[in-house]
């Protein structure tokens, strides 16, 4: 797979020049066929925002971090783990089987006792921290390693939806009345 760029408004692949076009407020690139259906626009720069980092030594002048695109990793302990169906369930029964009150266990793993209650009732599922903590309090598991389902069907990837298949869907069911 090359990196070929496909017409946002009919999905066929560029070939030669991508046209950038303004159809009512929608940005779209698209090919040398559907560039009249819209008026063409300029690409105009926004600079990103950066933070400003500490530095150890406040004397030390700042040197800007170059700009550009940074690729955004999640830890790895979020990317590796789901979270259990029956949160509220597991949560409830430990803590009782501990005999400790919604309160006592707030106060344990240094949460609001709302959130228990929530939290106990499938309101809310916990962040990965309090998941830790009420792992540890409860002595329980909450969060598990990812499981791929196998009943998902190995087939070809699904194709992009462009505006042209909607379009012609909607064409479809008007046809139809």
């Amino acid at each position: 797979m090359g990196n070929a760029l496909n017409c946002d408004i009919c999905g066929r692949e560029i070939g030669g020049q991508a046209f950038r076009i303004e159809v009512e407020g929608a940005k779209m690139l698209v090919c040398h066929v559907c560039q009249k259906l819209g008026k063409p626009y300029e690409e105009e720069h926004v600079p990103s925002y950066q933070p400003q980092r500490q530095t150890r030594s406040p004397s030390a002048p700042h040197t800007p971090m170059p700009l550009g695109k940074r690729k955004v990793e999640l830890p790895r302990e979020m990317a590796q783990v789901d979270l259990v169906d029956d949160v509220a369930q597991r949560v409830r029964v430990a803590r009782a089987k501990l005999g400790l009150s919604q309160e006592d266990l707030a106060k344990r793993v240094k949460e609001k006792l709302s959130v228990i209650q929530k939290i106990e009732i499938g309101k809310i599922n916990p962040d990965i921290r309090l998941c830790r903590e009420l792992e540890h309090e409860l002595k329980i598991k909450l969060l598990v390693p990812p499981t791929e389902t196998e009943d998902v069907p190995k087939g070809p990837p699904p194709s992009e939806v462009t505006l042209g298949d909607i379009i012609k869907i909607k064409d479809k069911t008007k046809s139809k009345e």
